[in-house]
């Protein structure tokens, strides 16, 4: 991305990467979906609703409630977060 030189930035990047990197570690899942499944082992959290931009065969990214997070994983990516 040429415009993003600001450290928010950069860093949003990087947890994306990251999050890519744990779900493909899991087959090919998502950013989006590891996202969501890292949010949903919040004890707060019943529920995530998202938004899809386009219609996908198949519901791929509603597997978030399928991806077993390994603890190892929850830090690398609130490391990422931080």
């Amino acid at each position: 991305m040429r415009n993003c030189r600001s450290r928010d930035c950069r860093a949003n990047l990087a947890l994306v990467e990251r999050l890519k990197a744990v779900g493909a570690r899991h087959g090919n899942v998502t950013a989006g979906t590891v996202a969501v499944a890292w949010t949903l082992r919040h004890p707060a959290v019943t529920a995530a609703i998202v938004g899809f931009p386009q219609r996908r065969p198949g519901g791929r990214d509603c597997r978030a409630a399928e991806v077993a997070l390994t603890e190892e994983e929850v830090r690398e990516i609130e490391r990422a977060a931080r």
